[in-house]
């Protein structure tokens, strides 16, 4: 298993230092590489040698479905084989005209990526708000469509995700490994990865059963400093990962 920081984790520092720092702490900490969230307004060939320089691999990107098509400089440049949609609004699943206008939003991206990487969907709770489950519909009704599970979110939204992960079957493509704490997760630092409320003892033994290739670590909010999070964090990844 290889083990990836969705970028997003560092905009505080990319906005204190820029990219280069981001790359290079993700680096120093022993990641294997990077999921993007934007480009830090660097051409795909800037960004390209920066991954060369520290040793990152381009795994996978956030993109909104009305966005790939300009981003496929970069999709092709960098080789990001993976893009997952990072979010959707609840009232867009829940007003049928919007939802089928999100599917189509989807399709044509996919006719865009196809060739090139896998298309899927991160969630957040709302998906599972209100007793419905709109990724099932969403997969449902897009059969090429993948998963990347984040398992903070489902924790909050009161599933059990070893148990939902294990229901995606082959949909599932990644995991976003995010930890919560035990009390109001949604307002309080996430603990270092494997001392938290998520089961990520189960969460790592399902993708090792699944052979899911690739975890993505992901943080909202800090308990200590970034580097130090990073790296405490892949010591317990890689524990729990054997």
């Amino acid at each position: 298993m290889k083990f990836a920081v969705q970028l997003y984790s560092l905009r505080e520092l990319a906005a204190r230092e820029g990219a280069e720092a981001v790359l290079r702490t993700v680096s120093e900490a022993g990641y294997d590489g990077v999921e993007f969230a934007g480009f830090y307004d660097l051409s795909p060939q800037q960004m390209k040698a920066l991954l060369e320089k520290y040793h990152l691999e381009p795994v996978s990107a956030h993109i909104g479905a009305d966005s790939v098509a300009p981003s496929m400089e970069y999709i092709d440049t960098l080789g990001i084989g993976n893009v997952f949609v990072p979010w959707v609004a609840r009232e867009t699943f829940d007003d049928e005209a919007s939802y089928q206008e999100l599917c189509q939003k989807i399709k044509d991206a996919y006719a865009l990526l196809k060739d090139k990487a896998l298309f899927g969907y991160h969630n957040h709770a709302h998906e599972f708000e209100g007793g419905k489950d709109r990724l099932a519909r969403l997969l449902s009704d897009l059969p090429f469509l993948k998963a990347e599970l984040d398992v903070f979110w489902a924790t909050v939204a009161g599933l059990d995700p070893v148990k939902y992960l294990e229901g995606l079957g082959d949909r599932l493509a990644f995991v976003h490994i995010k930890e919560a704490a035990k009390e109001d997760p949604v307002h309080t630092a996430q603990p270092v990865v494997g001392e938290g409320a998520v089961d990520m003892r189960g969460v790592f033994g399902l993708m090792n059963r699944k052979k899911i290739g690739w975890a993505v670590l992901e943080v909202e909010q800090y308990p200590c400093g970034e580097a130090e999070y990073l790296r405490r964090s892949l010591e317990n990844m890689k524990k729990l990962a054997k």
